[in-house]
């Protein structure tokens, strides 16, 4: 059975994450995702990529602090990004926020990981548009060498801890992205309709040319739809989870969202 997610693009005080999370949790999604964003330069002339409401980017919570909020009022939901720009971002720093969340929330977190698109706002960060997805890989790394001191350290440090081993997923659509999945990630945050040619095929073809199993690698359909017949094909496809954007600031209308996720999952479940 697939698993369903949802990510929320709208951080507000009128019903803040941490709430929203915990009525996702009551209705047994498997993971609660939030993006990032660090800021939005007023020049963006050279950043490709043109839609309304661009500045709501810049309102976006810190992912880390906002997600051990989460954390503290849920048990079981799994806690991720979507996505943390590591070009805007110190690796070591970074590394050692989701070690401590994966303390303080019990071993639950995903990290979906990206460049971003804004060449403005991540040079401000030091990190070259060009060399945006060279960052990224090597920042991954970084971060997985962080973590293993952090194991190796425990082992030998503390009795009956727990150690973690943190997924990290890719949150991007270019055709350069399978490639870039099976040499070093764990999943992909695929949005299917900005994807050019079958995903599930890529990825397959990707994981065969460097002799890696794709079972290894999870496939995320984000944006996913409500329609129940284009998820069972999604399933039937290769898709292994779906995350869904939430973004109404209404309380009563993002529960009825949530309501209508869980109601399509549960038909699913029903018909397996």
């Amino acid at each position: 059975m697939a698993d369903f997610s949802i990510c929320l693009t709208n951080h507000n005080s009128i019903f803040p994450p941490q709430k929203v999370a915990a009525e996702a949790e009551e209705r047994n999604f498997e993971g609660f995702f939030l993006p990032e964003n660090s800021h939005v330069p007023l020049d963006r002339s050279r950043t490709r990529r043109k839609f309304d409401g661009f500045e709501k980017l810049a309102k976006f919570y810190d992912p880390f602090i906002t997600l051990a909020s989460c954390a503290a009022v849920t048990k079981k939901i799994k806690l991720g990004t979507s996505v943390c720009l590591l070009t805007q971002r110190d690796p070591e720093i970074t590394a050692k926020a989701i070690a401590s969340l994966e303390r303080i929330s019990n071993h639950r977190c995903i990290i979906g990981v990206a460049g971003g698109f804004v060449a403005e706002a991540m040079e401000n960060h030091g990190s070259e548009f060009q060399r945006r997805w060279d960052i990224v890989r090597e920042r991954t790394r970084l971060m997985r060498e962080h973590w293993a001191a952090i194991n190796t350290a425990q082992k030998f440090g503390e009795d009956k801890v727990q150690i973690f081993n943190t997924p990290v997923w890719i949150g991007s659509n270019s055709k350069y992205v399978p490639d870039r999945v099976a040499a070093y990630a764990d999943g992909w945050l695929n949005r299917r309709e900005l994807f050019k040619g079958d995903p599930v095929k890529a990825l397959k073809i990707a994981c065969q040319k460097i002799g890696r199993p794709v079972s290894e690698i999870t496939l995320v359909m984000m944006g996913a739809p409500l329609d129940l017949e284009e998820v069972r094909s999604a399933i039937l496809q290769g898709y292994q989870h779906f995350v869904y954007f939430i973004s109404n600031a209404d309380k009563d209308d993002l529960l009825a969202e949530l309501d209508s996720i869980a109601s399509l999952r549960e038909r699913l479940l029903l018909e397996s």
